[in-house]
């Protein structure tokens, strides 16, 4: 049987809107009739024709990244300040995108909204693509007719969180290239070097020292189980990444990065900051106060903090503030605290968390790099550990053969 789209106002006369399987348009009328609604208006759905992203693998699984994303609000921002239609500030950037699956969505948005759909509403079918904050800062935009600000914002947010994700990228940059550099020296040495002299220790049969002794049996473990080290460390890879997928495994270990020394504060910050710079952004473009906290509470990519922020929420639907609850939550810092009973105090929420999430970006920054500055002693203080424990294996066997032929 055919499917049908229709519109109906319910008996609070409330506009409803949905699909129907029927034999024809009369009968759906009639079985909303009976659901006590009021048919408005009904009509054979539009089978929708396949995207590109529906068509061709390659583009299906082609990354949209944050800066393409940032750019096309950027430019739509600047389109709709000029007073362009919507529909128009689509076509043109659809020919300005080079990533195909993009192009693909863009396309798509162009269909649904000249079928009728809210650009919110023609967003939200592209989850993947566009986060909940995007959707509702866009919906608040739609509402308040204030879209050229709400876009503009929304670019200035996510270059702030690129930026951020950049900065930590970079500073971990140099001891990911140490620690590297680090196993792939130990295994060219382990697979060409050392077998050399411990084939010409053997041979000679001079009595091996400690440090010898403990080399030739790493070797003969590297040699002889090779295979098997590298199954385990990829068996507990795949085990440990199953565990935190679950609910449980990911809130254990999400508690355990809050405990871990010196990176518990900095995953903290940075995730207080990103919380407080979201709900900011969304106060401030109008979305309200319980759909901004379960947005922002979402976002937030740790399990244990994202359930506590939460729990604002019942807070707020049972007419209290927010500076109690975040106080009692045990996990957020007394400045957040602070500074959201200021905000609650002036009317001024939205610029007390946009100060919050600034505060807490630099003082990230600044913890990353410090603890970027403690790694990297550390590391080559471990290189130098491994270069005088590979020197001492192989020239101490040597200086006794040497005194062994002066005898």
């Amino acid at each position: 049987m055919p499917q049908f789209q229709y519109k109906a106002r319910n008996r609070m006369g409330t506009l409803i809107s949905g699909t129907m399987t029927a034999a024809t348009p009369q009968d759906v009328g009639l079985e909303l009739s009976r659901m006590g609604h009021y048919p408005v208006a009904i009509e054979t759905a539009r089978r929708e024709r396949p995207s590109i992203i529906e068509t061709d693998l390659f583009t299906r699984f082609q990354r949209i990244k944050t800066q393409e994303i940032v750019l096309f609000t950027r430019q739509m921002s600047t389109l709709f300040n000029a007073g362009i239609p919507i529909l128009s500030i689509l076509q043109a950037l659809e020919d300005q995108v080079e990533n195909q699956r993009f192009k693909a969505v863009v396309r798509k948005l162009q269909d649904d909204i000249a079928d009728g759909l809210a650009l919110s509403d023609a967003m939200a079918r592209h989850p993947d693509v566009f986060p909940d904050i995007y959707i509702n800062m866009i919906e608040a935009g739609e509402t308040g007719g204030i879209m050229e600000d709400v876009l503009a914002r929304l670019a200035d947010l996510l270059e702030k969180q690129q930026e951020t994700d950049a900065k930590v990228r970079a500073a971990f940059r140099y001891p990911k290239i140490v620690l590297g550099v680090m196993v792939l020296a130990i295994a060219f040495l382990m697979w060409k070097v050392v077998p050399v002299f411990i084939n010409l220790f053997q041979t000679i049969k001079v009595e091996l020292p400690m440090p010898t002794q403990i080399l030739v049996l790493i070797h003969g473990m590297f040699v002889k189980h090779w295979l098997s080290f590298v199954l385990v460390v990829a068996g507990s890879i795949y085990l440990f990444r199953r565990y935190t997928a679950t609910q449980f495994g990911r809130r254990q270990w999400d508690y355990i990065k809050l405990q871990i020394p010196l990176l518990g504060p900095v995953h903290l910050r940075s995730s207080m900051a990103k919380f407080a710079r979201v709900f900011g952004n969304l106060q401030r473009s109008g979305v309200p106060i319980l759909e901004s906290l379960h947005v922002s509470a979402r976002v937030v990519d740790n399990s244990v903090l994202s359930e506590a922020l939460m729990k604002l929420i019942d807070s707020v639907e049972e007419g209290k503030g927010l500076a109690q609850p975040l106080r009692e939550s045990g996990w957020v810092p007394i400045l957040v605290v602070q500074m959201v009973a200021a905000g609650e105090t002036s009317g001024a929420l939205d610029e007390m968390l946009l100060k919050v999430a600034d505060y807490y970006d630099q003082e990230g920054e600044r913890s990353i790099k410090a603890l970027s500055t403690w790694l990297e002693p550390i590391l080559i203080v471990a290189m130098g550990v491994m270069v005088l424990f590979l020197a001492l294996s192989i020239f101490l066997p040597m200086w006794d053969m040497s005194k062994m032929a002066l005898r």
